[in-house]
């Protein structure tokens, strides 16, 4: 808050102008003065320039953005320090052949546990 007094200030001074001419405007208003009506026009534009300064105040006190940092580079591409894994070993062992798979029967059961699941289920439904 190093610069509170200055806008302290400068809000101040817009208040002053303000009731200056709000005054002289309604005695202009009122009273039909002429001197009453520029002193009004007057305190409204030094209002206006009292807000502008320190508007411009606000903004030269503010810190200044930094500028746009460039785009980093590409990073290089990462060297592992150990072989991938497709490098260190066969994913296979050469000795053994691949085995095709079984063949379907014309059953899906062969036909010595179909007679003992029959037969075990005749027992159980005399029982």
């Amino acid at each position: 808050m190093r610069g509170y007094p200055v806008h302290l200030l400068f809000h101040l001074l817009a208040i002053v102008a303000g009731i200056a001419a709000g005054v002289s405007g309604a005695l202009w208003w009122l009273s039909n003065d002429r001197n009453a009506l520029y002193l009004a026009v007057t305190a409204l534009i030094v209002g206006i320039i009292v807000l502008l300064l320190q508007g411009f105040y606000i903004n030269a006190s503010q810190p200044s953005r930094p500028a746009p940092r460039r785009p980093m580079p590409p990073a290089p591409p990462s060297h592992p320090r150990f072989p991938p894994v497709a490098e260190r070993r066969d994913p296979t062992r050469p000795d053994l052949e691949p085995v095709a798979p079984p063949e379907a029967k014309s059953g899906s059961v062969d036909q010595e546990t179909k007679t003992s699941a029959i037969d075990a289920l005749n027992e159980h439904t005399k029982g």
